[in-house]
């Protein structure tokens, strides 16, 4: 008969009830332990709410640095336009100091150092109940802040220890160290009502928001009844990521005298506002994009013309007038319809679909060339170039220049170019005919320079755009700008080339010679549109000046625009000479060798 080892069956028995034992305990603690956390933090009415007023944890949210921006120069050198600058705001705790004893040395000490009474101060000190009061907000003053810090009382013991009564809260907010400079293009920020965040409103502060803005860090945990972080219990933290930093193509020299230039123009032609666009015509980077009237970026909340923060040209599109004949003699030159020698017999005007169309100051020039029609700016020599192009080729071409579109620059609220005139079931000659010299056509500004560089460059549709890359807060330069640039060919090199010597004879012998700076070849267009409203035309006027230098290796492609002046009556007695005077600045600038005889 087999016996079995009761020792084995006491074992079982006793390790049952070792893990039945286990089991009590981890209860018995688990209960004791959610009892001790109810009674010392759920329950207790002293837990701070901190910053999410909730009663059982820690919240503290990190805000992050908005990343700069900055403009270049010709060196590649940064210049920083839009920075995070420091601000100290200097508070007191009353109830601390009435508990020091030390409201009446307190006082003495502030009062030189703020240039405040020491009744006042000793009057804010004694306010019962309080624990907050705000001495100095938002100062940038660093000796004043320096001097408050090194304040120091006697303590029980006699010695000397800084003021517990007195914090410095420092903060930064967002500061404009060039105040009015660039400030279509940089932007601003504001409070945004719904997430109670500040973000980008206009410019690139608008368009590249999610870049600068970066990500908030946070950070949770419960704590106990003296406010401590139990460390025990699990927390959440994410770290905070600072913003990107943007490196634009503005040069901020050619930046300054550009919006110097067009602030001198505006104010002595007595114009309603005005710009001038700067681009590098091989790359399509933006050199200078410059308006007026124009704000303080650091004082945004002052303006009352709420328009004067409109970035015009790129939001506005206008009929620029006779600046599109050189895109009208580009289809008729590039499709095979004229020739530069081609001529035509202009009697002065032109009737179709029962409108007569005349030249402007009614001149008549006979018999002239398609070079003249752009040296006199014949509109008769446009409607001919756009009847021999034919409507359709004509349309396809300008479609080809993207006129129907944005060009895709990187800031905001970009409008469309307009040619609904020419798109309709049924559209009339007339359509084509006022549109071959930039009437009852709305194209912006940026979209005409665009064409230009086209042009300038050997016939490539480039893309306009203002950030190179951008930086991180680590010092790693990410891509270039968002959108795709990509080079197309829209018109043949030979047309271009064509164009290019056609456009040099404006300016040599046309309506453009005021643009000319010797000793340099240049190729350019003036344009005067009358401004349409109310159901017909104005005797006010957008005049401008779009063109190129130096002429065979353009360094940079221009536009000069006014809107509305009250003194000169075209474009060839204003703009022209804005250009004239921006043009000789860049060549020094750059010092640009001679191309033509200075003799």
């Amino acid at each position: 008969m087999r016996r079995f080892k009761s020792v084995s069956f006491n074992g079982i028995i006793d390790r049952g009830r070792l893990k039945f034992l286990q089991i009590i305990f981890v209860m018995v603690f688990v209960c004791l332990t959610f009892f001790l956390f109810r009674l010392q933090v759920l329950r207790n009415e002293n837990v701070s709410n901190a910053t999410s007023n909730k009663a059982d944890g820690i919240n503290h949210t990190t805000t992050v640095q908005r990343g700069n921006i900055y403009f270049t120069d010709k060196t590649g050198a940064m210049v920083p336009v839009a920075i995070n600058k420091a601000y100290s705001t200097i508070a007191v705790d009353p109830k601390t100091l009435q508990r020091d004893n030390q409201v009446l040395a307190t006082a003495q000490l502030l009062s030189p150092i703020l240039n405040r009474p020491e009744d006042e101060l000793i009057s804010i000190f004694q306010k019962p109940n309080s624990q907050y009061e705000i001495l100095i907000k938002k100062s940038d003053d660093d000796n004043l802040v320096t001097k408050i810090k090194s304040l120091k009382l006697p303590d029980e013991t006699g010695k000397l220890k800084p003021i517990k009564g007195i914090s410095i809260i420092e903060e930064f907010e967002r500061y404009y160290p060039f105040q009015d400079l660039g400030c279509h293009v940089i932007g601003f920020i504001a409070n945004n009502e719904s997430s109670g965040k500040k973000i980008g409103v206009y410019g690139l502060e608008k368009y590249y928001n999610d870049l600068l803005d970066g990500t908030d860090g946070l950070f949770y945990g419960l704590k106990d009844a003296a406010g401590r972080l139990i460390r025990s219990l699990p927390s959440y933290e994410k770290m905070p990521i600072n913003g990107d930093s943007l490196i634009t193509t503005i040069d901020k020299n050619i930046q300054y005298q550009a919006e110097s230039e067009i602030k001198s123009l505006v104010e002595s032609r007595q114009a309603v506002s005005g710009s001038i666009l700067v681009m590098d015509p091989i790359s399509g980077k933006m050199l200078a994009i410059a308006g007026y009237p124009n704000f303080n970026l650091n004082e945004f909340f002052k303006v009352k013309d709420y328009a004067v923060y409109r970035n015009l040209a790129i939001e506005d599109p206008v009929e620029m007038g006779s600046v599109m004949k050189v895109i009208t003699m580009t289809a008729g030159i590039d499709s095979g319809a004229v020739t530069p020698e081609t001529t035509f017999y202009d009697s002065g005007s032109v009737t179709i679909n029962g409108r007569t169309i005349r030249n402007f100051h009614n001149d008549t020039y006979h018999t002239a060339t398609m070079t003249k029609v752009l040296q006199k700016s014949i509109n008769t020599g446009a409607i001919f170039v756009e009847q021999k192009t034919g409507h359709k080729i004509f349309y396809d071409y300008l479609t080809k220049f993207k006129l129907n579109d944005i060009t895709g620059i990187d800031l905001p609220n970009e409008q469309k170019s307009v040619l609904k005139n020419l798109e309709l079931k049924y559209v009339p000659d007339i359509n084509f005919a006022t549109a071959s010299y930039g009437h009852g056509i709305s194209i912006t500004p940026i979209a005409v320079l665009r064409s230009y560089a086209a042009i300038a460059n050997g016939g490539y549709l480039i893309n306009p755009y203002v950030v190179e890359t951008t930086k991180s807060s680590d010092g790693t330069y990410g891509a270039v700008n968002k959108q795709d640039i990509f080079q197309e060919s829209i018109i043949k090199p030979s047309t271009a080339k064509t164009i290019t010597d056609m456009m040099i004879k404006v300016v040599e012998d046309g309506y453009g010679s005021s643009a000319k700076v010797k000793g340099y070849s240049m190729a350019g267009k003036t344009g005067t549109a009358d401004i349409f409203r109310g159901g017909g035309y104005t005797d006010d006027t957008i005049q401008s000046f779009a063109g190129f230098f130096p002429a065979y290796k353009p360094k940079v492609a221009m536009l000069v625009m006014l809107n509305k002046p009250a003194i000169g009556m075209t474009a060839s007695t204003s703009v022209t000479y804005g250009f004239h005077d921006m043009a000789k600045f860049i060549i020094d600038y750059y010092n640009l060798p001679p191309d033509e005889p200075l003799n």
